[in-house]
């Protein structure tokens, strides 16, 4: 059973009944080799859920882990019901899809999502469990411009609560680096195999995950069994976030540094008061994620609520790596100017950043 240790949900400011999208959300899953993302996958794939889902596998070699579970999962049985093959598709007896793809570029999956659009509603995305997101994530997050039929809807990320406690501890393994990053970038964390540590241990690892990254919904799980609500429609980078609910996340949040070996994360939370100036935000935010004071940080992801001059609505700022976007919202701040930003990556100067988004206030 899952436990959301935030103990909240994520309010939106639509009515969900109403809202009518011709879009398919693309959800992202990570996870370290062994954290759990095949066991994940083997319940959305067999289990009966009543979720239409396409499952794009990235890891599908033959002779793979995977390949021999669906085969298993799929064999026909004695009343004819079973697999049926649609070209490049797998259709389970669930409802879900299954297909693997060498490309996993926007068109390279559009085209393989043709051949069977209407039978499913979303679509999850699974990683090598040694790939960095960060590409991924960029990827498919479109401009409308594009006219895509997808979407980006999230990024989960699957963290082994045992292995990953015992590699963060020794900087010398290879992994500390790639799960951090990982949780870093996560809008979503599934801390699995939580049965398999002590209380003690418990808290450690969800201390680190929840510190490393204050905006992600967080939950422990065993076997990585979740209730698929809590990882599809998280509309994590539309303009259905609630500010309240930002806002609460990084309430009484510190900056904090995890050191791994070469390199320093950091999670930096900023809060000031006032209007920022648009113009001049939008360039300080290009000059620090593209680096061109050529300095050694470098930013993984940025949130940020912010209030701007001649506007009584609060903006959401989103960035991944060197894309961002000021997502306009109908909250009103009434005046009550708190800006707050929640800043992720490399080497980073919590003084140098703060000053920089101090003048950009007016």
């Amino acid at each position: 059973m899952d436990n959301d240790i935030d103990d909240d949900t994520v309010p939106t400011l639509v009515d969900e009944t109403t809202t009518v999208s011709t879009k398919v959300p693309v959800t992202i899953l990570t996870g370290y080799l062994g954290a759990g993302k095949t066991t994940l996958l083997n319940y959305i794939l067999t289990e009966n859920h009543q979720k239409r889902i396409a499952v794009i596998l990235n890891e599908f070699a033959q002779g793979s882990a995977m390949e021999h579970l669906l085969l298993t999962a799929t064999k026909d049985d004695n009343n004819g019901n079973g697999r049926e093959q649609y070209q490049d598709w797998l259709e389970l007896r669930n409802g879900c899809l299954c297909c693997s793809v060498k490309d996993v570029g926007v068109q390279a999956i559009e085209q393989l999502l043709e051949k069977r659009r209407n039978h499913f509603d979303y679509i999850l995305l699974e990683t090598t469990g040694v790939a960095d997101p960060l590409p991924i994530v960029k990827m498919f997050w479109l401009d409308e411009e594009l006219h895509s039929d997808l979407i980006l809807d999230g990024l989960i990320t699957v963290i082994d609560a045992h292995n990953g406690l015992k590699n963060y501890e020794d900087d010398r393994h290879q992994s500390k680096a790639l799960w951090l990053r990982q949780a870093a970038m996560a809008d979503v964390i599934l801390v699995n195999k939580i049965d398999l540590v002590s209380e003690e241990e418990k808290i450690k690892i969800l201390s680190i995950v929840r510190s490393i990254n204050v905006t992600a919904q967080i939950y422990e799980t065993t076997r990585a069994r979740i209730d698929l609500n809590h990882i599809l429609d998280r509309r994590a980078y539309s303009n259905n976030l609630s500010t309240d609910y930002l806002l609460k996340k990084i309430d009484n949040q510190s900056s904090i540094s995890i050191l791994h070996g070469y390199q320093t994360l950091n999670s930096i939370t900023i809060e000031l008061v006032g209007e920022f100036d648009f113009d001049e935000l939008d360039q300080l935010i290009i000059q620090i994620l593209w680096n061109e004071q050529n300095t050694t940080q470098e930013i993984v992801r940025m949130k940020g609520v912010l209030c701007l001059r001649n506007e009584a609505t609060y903006r959401i700022l989103q960035a991944v790596g060197q894309m961002y976007e000021f997502i306009s919202t109908n909250e009103n701040h009434y005046d009550n100017l708190r800006n707050c930003f929640v800043v992720i990556g490399s080497n980073l100067n919590q003084d140098i950043l703060i000053e920089q988004f101090r003048k950009c206030i007016k």
